[in-house]
């Protein structure tokens, strides 16, 4: 409309102009703005005519156009005057008001500052009709995300007078729906069943009130296709296709019915399997990298893991600017796919340079020296990810990440930048005992101590009847060098149910690695100087002949393997050790203790870890004195038989007293699963079996004594709790049926 106005106003003007010239060419001589308030003449000019420039109406038109695009006015015109024969151009603006509010009428469900949040924000600026395009889209599908599918949303805009504008979004919000039906047309490979199980999406359940099902996501529906599309081909559906889903409303507007219709296609098997470009690795060596094989079913997932396996063997001899192309090539006749995997190997490429940053209290060698790779070493991403995993299972830092810097074409510099978190642990805890009545426990731990690596841990334990403590130091990396050493300090007092006992010594703990860093052989020489005493007239006469003061030496050469992806919380691998305790280099007490034990930790369906431990010992006399009392076995308690007091699985002496035995057989089964992952709250459902066995008995002769439970474990800002309850199997008659146990913990 304005070129037609500009045309009207200006054609006569334009013949006059032309006539007066003799027919040569029109010159624009000036160009002039007028109307602009806010935005700067010159900002207007950028997109006019040029003086000195002919004058041409298509010229004008597209300036006029190109104002418009950019959005900078409400409407423009161009006039034309000639001053002393001078051709002026004058662009008349009509600016575009700003929006002073935004306010909104309907939304009774959805609070104004939810809606807010979803939008572009508008006041105080321009008004800008494609914003309010962009937010009610964006109004409506946060509905849609509340279950609002027919709610509309209508902009309207209001005229201040001053030359500002409010914006009024009037929303209809309509009834809350949820998703009724979900329905699957085409699919006959996968039943609804499994193809439901796949995506997000689910109907409307009893409880979904609490748990939100039923609820429907536009953004969360074309994640849901992918993942229908990526079932098919893991199973070499490789011409799969998934429509659009189709939203459905009922009648009321409150039951959606969503239906996703598949076009399987035919299924295609691996035919071939080649590789072209290796140097460095043989056609052999690859194949026993992959998964994918001639005959199998093409499996798109596995398809690219393969080309990782590939990419791994080359980047783990030093190419770490190795490529791998891969190519598949469907012959539709047979449904068959041939794989070729090119292979651009590239330069061998050293390490440069390994930098360290974000640790502000630890040191650069207690990084360092966990590091399998080191400046001037060959590129290997095994020995990387390794290090990266090193550093981590120190347990001093919150995060830890090791990045790639391409120095030139044969090198690379490392990068690793560390966030250290608090490795100062305390823990507090209680129980109840038949022996020791209510029993307080403590912990103060310190890791990486003055930044170096060290540790030192001090805990206790104590009662009316007991005084516990126990002093450690450990230096993981003895001078800079892969052999731990520490020092332990004890002093104790107990009261048994008959006698009282106290001790005090040290240790001498020293270990090295035998096979990476998953064996360790630890060695502990102790000396313990104790004293049994106040033995009661009733006590057995097993305690009253072990009366008086004794010393042991002893030296206990141990076995360690340890797989575990984390050491705090593992999800998988395992830890495992074996041991033995030879008392006998000196002192009174001689015997021998061995043990072995086995922990399991096993990745389950969903996020569920399952948890397999074993243990078992056995405790043998090398001289005619009877067995130490206090070494001898007893099981009960939150760590071992829970349901259970300490020391309630125990052969009996004549008198009915517990006093332990020489053999322990040990097994616990746990289901762990989590609650809430952002807070740290896990379930854990568990069975827990053992049997303690005397001298004159067979080993696992005796009863089994066994419970279950279940429990909770968090990890709370202040640390780690644990509250759990097991109920006996087969419980005595004079016999609770179970207990309650929790400690508490907390970081410094």
């Amino acid at each position: 409309m304005f070129i037609k106005r500009f045309l009207a106003g200006f054609f006569f003007s334009i013949l006059i102009f032309l006539a007066t010239e003799q027919a040569s060419a029109a010159r624009v001589d000036a160009v002039e703005v007028e109307g602009n308030r806010r935005v700067p003449e010159e900002t207007i000019l950028k997109y006019a005519v040029e003086p000195g420039t002919e004058f041409d109406l298509e010229t004008v038109d597209e300036s006029i156009r190109r104002l418009f695009q950019e959005d900078l006015v409400e409407d423009v015109k161009v006039d034309m005057n000639l001053n002393d024969d001078r051709l002026i151009l004058t662009y008349i603006i009509k600016e575009k008001p700003y929006v002073h509010s935004v306010y909104f009428e309907g939304n009774a469900e959805l609070k104004e500052r939810y809606l807010r949040e979803e939008m572009i924000p508008m006041a105080g600026e321009v008004l800008h009709r494609g914003k309010i395009a962009a937010n009610v889209k964006a109004l409506i599908t946060l509905y849609n995300d509340e279950k609002y599918y027919s709610a509309t949303v209508n902009p309207m805009i209001e005229d201040r007078g001053d030359g500002t504008v409010d914006v009024v979004f009037s929303i209809d919000e309509g009834p809350e729906a949820r998703v009724y039906t979900i329905n699957f047309a085409g699919n006959e490979f996968y039943t609804d069943k499994e193809l439901e199980k796949a995506i997000s999406t689910n109907e409307k359940g009893f409880f979904s009130w609490l748990t939100g099902s039923g609820k429907l996501k536009r953004e969360e529906l074309q994640i849901d296709m992918e993942r229908i599309k990526n079932k098919y081909l893991r199973e070499g559906y490789v011409k799969v296709r998934v429509g659009e889903p189709e939203i459905e409303l009922g009648e009321e507007k409150k039951k959606i019915t969503l239906t996703f219709r598949i076009d399987e296609g035919e299924r295609y098997k691996v035919r071939s399997v080649n590789f072209e470009g290796n140097r460095h690795r043989t056609v052999e060596e690859l194949e026993a990298s992959t998964i994918l094989k001639p005959g199998d079913w093409f499996n798109i997932e596995t398809y690219q893991e393969d080309v990782k396996r590939i990419t791994d063997r080359f980047t783990q001899i030093g190419y770490a600017f190795a490529n791998v192309n891969p190519l598949s090539k469907m012959n539709d006749d047979n449904n068959t796919v041939g794989l070729v995997y090119e292979i651009e190997e590239n330069a061998l490429v050293t390490i440069n340079r390994i930098t360290i940053q974000g640790n502000e209290e630890t040191r650069d060698r207690v990084i360092r020296r966990e590091l399998d790779i080191v400046e001037g070493d060959i590129y290997d991403s095994a020995k990387i990810s390794k290090s990266r995993k090193n550093v981590e299972f120190t347990d001093y830092f919150e995060q830890v990440r090791l990045e790639e810097q391409r120095a030139d074409d044969t090198s690379v510099d490392l990068d690793v930048s560390v966030k250290e978190k608090r490795t100062g642990f305390f823990s507090v805890g209680m129980g109840y005992s038949s022996i020791d009545q209510l029993i307080g426990m403590f912990e103060v731990q310190k890791k990486n101590l003055f930044g170096s690596g060290y540790t030192i841990d001090f805990k206790g334990e104590f009662s009316g009847s007991r005084t516990d403590y126990t002093l450690s130091f450990t230096d993981p990396w003895f001078m800079d060098q892969p052999i731990t050493v520490g020092v332990d300090l004890f002093k104790l007092k107990k009261g048994y149910y008959d006698y009282d006992k106290k001790s005090e010594g040290g240790a001498l703990r020293v270990g090295h690695r035998v096979m990476g860093r998953s064996l360790y052989a630890n060695y502990k020489l102790a000396y313990e100087k104790e004293e049994i005493y106040n033995i009661e007239d009733e006590a057995s006469w097993y305690v009253k002949e072990q009366e008086g003061e004794y010393t042991t030496i002893s030296i206990t050469p141990m076995l360690n393997y340890r797989t575990v992806n984390h050491p705090v919380d593992p999800t998988d691998g395992n830890r495992s050790r074996v041991y033995v305790k030879y008392a006998g280099l000196g002192g009174d007490n001689k015997y021998v203790k061995t043990g072995v034990e086995t922990t399991e930790y096993i990745p389950l369906f969903w996020k569920f870890i399952g948890v397999l431990h074993i243990e078992g010992a056995f405790l043998s006399k090398t001289a005619d004195e009877a067995l130490p009392i206090d070494e001898r076995f007893r099981l009960g308690g939150m760590y071992s038989v829970r349901g259970y007091k300490y020391g309630d699985i125990s052969p009996l002496d004549e008198d009915g007293n517990e006093y332990g035995g020489n053999k322990m057989f040990l097994f616990n089964a746990e289901l762990v699963f989590p609650i809430s992952e952002e807070a740290g709250l896990k379930g854990v459902l568990f069975y827990d079996a053992g049997e303690v066995d005397d001298e004159d008995e067979s080993y696992l002769s005796g009863e089994m004594r066994s419970s279950v439970g279940f429990g909770f474990r968090w990890y709370s800002p202040i640390g780690p709790l644990r509250i759990e309850y097991g109920h006996k199997l087969e419980a005595k008659e004079e016999e609770e049926s179970g207990r309650w146990e929790f400690s508490i913990g907390g970081m410094f």
